[in-house]
């Protein structure tokens, strides 16, 4: 390593002797030249130094690891795994913390720590706040005009501000009292099950669904809704979709834009779909004849009032309140209810902690249901939950990030716009951090364990934080308290395997399909 770098060190003097020597010859040739010539001659230098700089400056710092490209497709290959989280992370175990992949013109650096990805998202979060930039994403995202996906602009901004006004505002008046009612409709749900083998997967998506649809317009379904039942295969359509190789493939090599592509067919018709039923749902709410602030779409629609009348930059519109529901149901929908399918599974392979945890809601709560104000006196489910958030953080590769100026990462030169990818599965699962990393340990986090909720990143960091980070806090805990306190899940008689913790990867990580039994407790 330090011969490759007194080479480059050498090159790099050699390459700025040779500029000063054109610069001093063209400086001799500006005295003869008119004064529109000299400006143009000034604009060449200033440009050559500013290559130099970059150069210099890249060429300082040791070159990021990653496995050899291919001609024309880069290291593409190395994205179309079935489970990419656990290869991501494979390749770390490989390569470092740090290291890159390229894909046509793109060049994306994968983060594989806590360390690193704190170091970028919130260190150094002003260099790498931005997103990438995407015809797909611009697709999926109404022209980038949502939280998740849009670019860190004044918009943006503005934008992030309101919602996150919205939420706070619903969190501090109405939250708990939502869950706890979807959380003991879910209860009743269980108890009409009478203790018969079912798939609990879209039961779960209901109740948080319904959690979701209550804050922002006021408005719960039942399972068996047409209309619910098309909003979910509409959202569970595009999240699939959305994580295929065959749509990433069209930002690193636009060229293919132009070929017939079944796939991205579909995705633009589930889009399409999607706006049709929120536009349906935001039409109704305004139709009201008083529109309720309490609600989340209620509270954002009189903040574009009160924007568009006292602020001067960037104008939002209905569409970012279109947007922001659209954030919203995914976001608050699909990873709650995914998260809730892999805790009920982990449990199944522990049954004593289901009992541990169990034992200590009766003994510290007294027969009574559970406040999240009492999650403090609840170390054993919140050591479960903690456990849980580590093994299967629901978005494993968050959403990539963009380096908006050029910047460093421990010690590698990232140049702008190098897409970010940090892989929050891998810094989860670092042995060096984890002892058996792999392992259901919830133990791990209660006092004497050896883990640390700090290492812990499963809502990303930064200016990017996943802005439900709280309701999800909040969601999680209560529904796991309800469902553990009330039931205790076991493996039908008939079922002789444990359900499989590998998972189906794409933007959520989801939990294959298995049956569970609902044993009421006494």
């Amino acid at each position: 390593m330090a011969v490759e770098m007194s080479l480059v060190s050498v090159g790099a003097l050699f390459f700025l002797a040779l500029l000063l020597l054109v610069l001093i010859a063209s400086q001799r040739n500006t005295h003869s030249q008119g004064k529109d010539k000299k400006s143009k001659c000034a604009g060449v230098k200033i440009g050559l130094l500013q290559h130099l700089y970059q150069f210099v400056r890249s060429s300082s710092k040791p070159s990021l690891p990653g496995p050899p490209s291919r001609f024309l497709i880069g290291n593409m290959m190395e994205l179309t795994h079935d489970h990419l989280p656990i290869h991501l992370t494979d390749l770390g175990q490989r390569y470092g913390s740090v290291y890159r992949l390229k894909c046509g013109k793109t060049t994306m650096v994968v983060l594989n720590s806590c360390e690193v990805i704190r170091e970028a998202l919130v260190k150094k979060w002003s260099d790498f706040a931005g997103r990438p930039i995407s015809y797909t994403g611009d697709i999926v995202s109404g022209g980038g005009r949502n939280i998740s996906l849009g670019d860190y602009t004044e918009e943006w901004r503005a934008h992030r501000r309101l919602v996150h006004s919205a939420l706070q505002r619903c969190c501090q008046r109405s939250l708990h009292g939502v869950i706890e009612r979807q959380a003991l409709h879910l209860r009743k749900v269980l108890m009409d099950y009478q203790e018969s083998a079912v798939d609990l997967s879209e039961d779960f998506t209901v109740a948080a669904s319904n959690v979701i649809t209550t804050l922002a317009f006021g408005k719960e379904y039942d399972k068996t809704s047409p209309e619910l039942q098309e909003l979910h295969h509409c959202l569970n359509k595009i999240v699939a979709l959305w994580g295929s190789s065959w749509i990433s493939a069209l930002d690193s090599f636009p060229l293919l834009r132009k070929l017939p592509n079944p796939v991205f067919a579909c995705l633009l018709k589930e889009v399409a779909r999607r706006d049709a039923i929120i536009k349906q749902h935001l039409n109704s709410y305004k139709a009201q004849n008083k529109i309720n602030e309490d609600a989340i779409t209620g509270f954002l629609l009189q903040g574009l009032d009160k924007h568009q009348s006292t602020e001067s930059g960037e104008l939002l519109t209905d569409v970012h309140v279109h947007m922001a529901t659209v954030d919203l149901l995914i976001g608050g929908t699909e990873t709650a209810a995914a998260w809730l399918s892999w805790t009920v599974a982990f449990l199944l392979h522990r049954p004593e902690v289901q009992t541990s945890v169990y034992e200590e809601l009766c003994r510290v709560l007294e027969g009574r249901y559970p406040k999240y104000s009492d999650r403090h006196r609840l170390p054993v489910l919140s050591s479960l939950i903690s456990e849980m958030l580590r093994l299967r953080p629901v978005a494993p590769l968050a959403v990539p990030h963009r380096a908006i100026r050029d910047s460093s990462i421990a010690g590698y030169f990232i140049p702008k716009n190098t897409v970010i990818i940090p892989n929050l599965f891998g810094a989860h699962h670092d042995p060096a951090v984890w002892p058996e990393p792999y392992s259901f340990k919830p133990e791990r986090f209660q006092e004497g364990g050896g883990g640390s909720a700090r290492f812990l990143m499963p809502f990303g960091g930064g200016a990017r934080l996943c802005l439900g980070e709280s309701v999800a806090k909040i969601e999680l805990f209560l529904f796991t308290a309800y469902l553990l306190r009330d039931f205790q899940f076991v493996l039908p008689q008939n079922e002789c395997s444990l359900p499989d913790l590998t998972g189906v990867a794409s933007v959520v990580l989801k939990i294959k399909a298995y049956k569970v039994v609902a044993c009421p407790r006494p």
